[in-house]
């Protein structure tokens, strides 16, 4: 069961804090800002809590979904790879009686599902595949088969085999009995419509059944560990965002990561969602400040995060804390050490 007694109504109060503190924000816009569409996905929070002064650089690429890439791809192709193993080798209709199910070899999972969705995509990766082969795109379609193969090794070294019982993959085909569509990202209402925001989510499984109850789980799985924020930040998050798509509080996050065996569960509570509803506003917050001028006295690097991102920064050049972080003694410049200040 859910940590809540209302999991339906949480979910509904977490909808009105989020529209009415993101409706705050759009009031006190000024008249010359100019916002696009606004997607909030679990990357562009942890870009604005590592850095915001190097978030809002990048101005309005990634305002909306990014679009596919061999590296948003790579998981997604994964998820649909393995639902389509799942239905043909273990489902109850498909497995052999009392036999244990044959444990997939990634990369043919992989290449197979790429030929079958080529012949009839159904979905908008698949579509994407499609195009890609149709047009020659032999590097984009071996990167996003690389990743995908190691997506989907990962995901059943730490999960185990058989998968645990009640996981249902999240894929864009309706029509696998071992997948559950995935939930479309939720878009508020907000009194100014001219800054239309969503908050996206999408869990690569769902353990139990998604019922008012709350009484399932959400897993997100990561190749490898990164350089990532603190895992609860990043639990916060799917918490929130997935609440908030569904309208039901899930019970737990579930965190895998492949590289270093990890299956890490965070109960939903309170200080979670809290959490998270911060981080999502946070990215509205550093979108609707980049889109309009700088208020007076307001510095452009007054919120900079010095760290070893500063080297690859678009702003390098001229904000004051990542240069003096930069040519601090102790660190390397130009291949030498700085001995000095």
């Amino acid at each position: 069961m859910s940590g809540y007694a209302d999991p339906v109504g949480r979910a509904d109060d977490l909808r009105a804090e989020v529209t009415r503190r993101l409706d705050e924000l759009v009031d006190g816009l000024g008249e010359d800002a100019a916002p696009g569409k606004i997607y909030v996905g679990w990357f562009d929070a942890a870009d604005v809590a590592g850095c915001p002064t190097r978030f809002r650089a990048a101005g309005t690429e990634g305002w909306d979904f990014p679009g596919w890439s061999p590296q948003t791809a790579g998981g997604t192709v994964g998820r649909a790879a393995l639902a389509r193993y799942l239905d043909r080798n273990v489902t109850p209709a498909a497995a052999a009686p009392g036999a244990d199910p044959a444990l997939p070899h990634p990369l043919d999972a992989v290449k197979q599902w790429m030929r079958e969705a080529r012949g009839t995509p159904t979905s908008s990766i698949a579509e994407w595949v499609t195009k890609l082969w149709r047009f020659g795109e032999r590097a984009d379609l071996a990167a996003t088969a690389a990743l995908a193969t190691r997506w989907v090794a990962g995901f059943v070294r730490v999960l185990g085999w058989p998968l645990p019982e009640g996981l249902a993959l999240v894929v864009d085909d309706p029509g696998s009995p071992s997948a559950r569509r995935g939930t479309p990202p939720w878009r508020p209402r907000l009194a100014a419509r001219r800054v239309p925001v969503t908050i996206g989510s999408k869990p690569d499984a769902v353990i139990g059944t998604v019922a008012p109850s709350g009484g399932f789980d959400v897993v997100f799985h990561r190749p490898n560990s990164g350089d990532e924020l603190a895992l609860t930040e990043r639990a916060a998050f799917e918490a929130t965002a997935a609440a908030l798509a569904i309208g039901i509080v899930p019970r737990d996050v579930v965190l895998t990561t492949a590289d270093t065996g990890e299956k890490l569960r965070f109960p939903v509570r309170d200080d979670l969602l809290d959490c998270g509803v911060r981080l999502a506003v946070d990215v509205v917050r550093q979108r609707l400040r980049a889109s309009e001028p700088l208020a007076p006295g307001v510095a452009e690097h007054d919120d900079a995060v010095p760290s070893a991102a500063c080297r690859y920064c678009p702003e390098r050049a001229t904000c004051p804390p990542g240069l003096a972080w930069l040519d601090r003694p102790g660190r390397w410049h130009n291949g030498l050490p700085v001995l000095a200040g």
